[in-house]
């Protein structure tokens, strides 16, 4: 099937996949302080921000940022070694990885799924609350603008934020949304997404499609932190995460649970390949156990350096095409 004849489309969170984005580790730049979001990071992390911010993670941590490198690596190797055509984000150009650097310092190309959202046939560019985050919609973007010939998607960047900051911007970080057919459903924290991108997202999706927002403790960054789809009636949850009930539209899963420690350690983060298949880190054996007692073939790979950079497996990826059918 050649490129142009290839959709771009996803419906569910757990459509066999059959293309992918995959980021990189390959350029860490330790983030800046910003006390603007200062918030948002671990009040242990601030110290470093200070000191290191602004310098090449292999600088600073040589061995670790290695092993980040070869442990997202390794998971482009496993996806494609399942027969998904893998895309590996982009490295930056000068000018791009210095973008918003005066505001605040730092970059990672990690963590594909963020900058962007595939919901249906569309295909959304989204603002990222931390300024130095801002910067990685340009590794994707020359993937998007390349499959976008030929494949029926419709194509939107939201408006870009404001350098100033605040909440009159609007935020949606594609960690925080999973889909469910024409359910949406929409982490907010305050740490990521928040209700003006929420409400964006649904007036750019249409009547059609129902968005909910997912309120969460102020603990996590977003709802892929403590919440997995892994097929129709099966989920992953670590329940201290939800400030509220879950939406009625998959209240009454089966979820394996997590607890408040394996979440910090983002045991719910994984890779859905397809309705019978995840991948997990192997240190949440535990978790990869009790789906496998529900019928699921559970792949189990190291991942615990680039876990701690704040993402896992549903972080490092975004679908381009998912294989399923809306009801």
């Amino acid at each position: 099937m050649t490129s142009q004849a290839r959709p771009i489309t996803a419906h569910h969170e757990w459509g066999k996949l059959r293309e992918v984005i995959v980021g990189r580790g390959e350029d860490l730049v330790m983030p800046g302080f910003s006390e603007a979001v200062s918030f948002i990071y671990d009040p242990q992390f601030i110290e470093v921000m200070r000191t290191c911010g602004g310098r090449p993670a292999q600088e600073i941590e040589p061995e670790r940022t290695a092993k980040v490198i070869a442990q997202i690596g390794h998971l482009a190797e496993v996806l494609a070694g399942r027969g998904v055509i893998v895309h590996r984000s982009h490295r930056l150009a000068p000018a791009e990885r210095e973008y918003m650097d005066y505001v605040q310092q730092g970059g990672m190309l990690l963590y594909a799924r963020d900058p962007m959202l595939v919901v249906g046939d569309h295909v959304i560019e989204t603002v990222l609350k931390v300024p130095m985050r801002a910067k990685e919609r340009f590794a994707v973007r020359p993937i998007i603008r390349e499959r976008l010939a030929g494949s029926g998607a419709r194509y939107v960047a939201m408006p870009p934020a404001s350098p100033s900051f605040g909440e009159d911007n609007l935020y949606l970080e594609g960690g925080d949304v999973l889909l469910n057919g024409y359910d949406v459903y929409v982490g907010n924290s305050g740490r990521g997404s928040n209700p003006a991108g929420i409400a964006w997202l649904q007036a750019t999706l249409g009547n059609r499609y129902r968005v909910h927002e997912v309120k969460l403790t102020d603990a996590w960054e977003h709802l892929d932190c403590v919440l997995a789809l892994v097929r129709p009636g099966l989920g992953v949850i670590c329940r201290e995460g939800f400030v509220e009930s879950l939406p009625e539209s998959i209240r009454d899963w089966d979820y394996v649970e997590v607890s408040l420690e394996e979440a910090k350690r983002l045991a719910a983060n994984c890779l859905v390949l397809d309705d019978k298949s995840v991948i997990i880190d192997e240190q949440h054996h535990r978790i990869g156990q009790e789906l496998a007692r529900r019928g699921v073939e559970v792949i189990e790979i190291p991942y615990d350096a680039v876990a701690t950079w704040g993402g896992a497996f549903r972080c490092s990826h975004h679908p381009l095409w998912r294989e399923s059918v809306l009801d």
